[in-house]
């Protein structure tokens, strides 16, 4: 998601009933698939129209069933899945991409025997071609090699029963960038038209379930984050970001929670977009400084957890920034306590930066 860049956001999550049981031995069905997702590369953006162009994409993916999980209970018909992506990007000036995506998929509805799915994937990818002021001048979308990509799709989803094969048809949204880390940044996006399918391999057996989480739980966290960016497409200059997070978070059970807090992040660009000469060390803590509360929901599929947040600044230095902002990422468990996590900041769907962090809970 790159600079003065819409992105388009869509959460779906399904609501379902609370399942409480003490041990339970299941096995869910296990696939390979491939896929052929025909598309074209959007001209969100003036400055971009020259790399339209039609494409192609072609994946190999693992995915697993996890109905019988300790938190697939609390969806309709879950599964998780990881795979290798490959697009053609239609021009000299774009390239190719080669990428890792990890994803999950829930059901949206069921009639007679189709299932109607949502996909979502994260992960990362590596773009042959990205802008060179001297080679490849005409791409101002991408500006490095190594970019983050994300996936929604919606398909219709026909299993055999003999076979337990499937076959799924849709249409998905792709998007490349590396969120502001480098310019130029505006990203590209990708709609297609996906045809993928499956085939079953075996059965796998998923651990215990959980004692559920009460609904009346509360818990606090804490967050040290930090976030590189690049301003300036005449001249660039990185900035470091640094912050610290506070979240209350209200558990409704086991995998879906309410969260709020404050958020205290040092910020260089905003004397930067005044006085572009400043050296960053004369730069005061105060026109540095942002505060700002933030609330938001988070979903859980075993360690990993969805989170979408958005925010309002207490107080900034100047208005560079909108005085809302929003936030969408991922969170993992390393233990009880400790959780790693990754979030695109973004203003009105314009990227910030990408904050990384470290946080306990206790």
């Amino acid at each position: 998601m790159g600079i003065s860049k819409r992105i388009h956001i869509r959460n779906t999550f399904i609501f379902a009933f609370i399942f409480n049981t003490f041990f339970l031995q299941a096995q869910d069905k296990s696939y390979v698939s491939a896929s052929l997702t025909p598309g074209f590369l959007l001209a969100h953006r003036a400055d971009i129209k020259n790399l339209a162009a039609h494409n192609f994409g072609i994946d190999i993916s693992i995915e697993r069933q996890k109905y019988a999980t300790d938190w697939g209970q609390f969806y309709n018909k879950p599964s998780t899945g990881f795979g290798i992506l490959y697009y053609n990007l239609g021009r000299v000036e774009t390239g190719h991409a080669l990428g890792a995506l990890s994803h999950v998929k829930l059901n949206v509805l069921s009639i007679k025997n189709i299932d109607l799915k949502f996909r979502m994937g994260v992960g990362v990818a590596y773009l042959t071609q990205k802008f060179d002021e001297y080679e490849n001048r005409r791409n101002q979308a991408i500006g490095s090699h190594l970019n983050g990509s994300m996936q929604f799709g919606l398909t219709a989803r026909k299993e055999w029963e003999k076979s337990s094969n499937f076959m799924e048809a849709g249409i998905s949204i792709s998007h490349y960038s590396n969120a502001a880390f480098k310019v130029p940044n505006l990203g590209y996006n990708i709609p297609s038209f996906c045809l993928r399918y499956g085939w079953y391999t075996k059965p796998g057996e998923n651990p215990s379930s959980k004692q559920v989480i009460s609904s009346d739980q509360f818990s606090w966290s804490a967050l040290l984050i930090y976030g590189r960016k690049q301003r300036n497409f005449a001249n660039p200059k990185d900035f470091n970001n640094y912050g610290i997070q506070l979240r209350g978070i209200r558990h409704l059970n086991s995998v879906k929670a309410w969260r709020f807090g404050l958020d205290y992040t040092l910020d260089k660009t905003y004397m930067h977009a005044l006085d572009s000469e400043i050296p960053s060390h004369a730069i005061s803590v105060e026109d540095q400084s942002e505060l700002a509360i933030a609330g938001g929901f988070q979903w859980g599929f075993g360690k990993a957890t969805v989170i979408a947040e958005m925010g309002a600044y207490v107080y900034k230095p100047s208005i560079l920034k909108n005085g809302l902002s929003q936030r969408m990422g991922l969170s993992y468990m390393l233990n009880q306590h400790w959780y790693t996590q990754g979030m695109l900041r973004f203003h009105r769907g314009v990227a910030d930066f990408f904050e990384m962090g470290i946080g306990y809970t206790l």
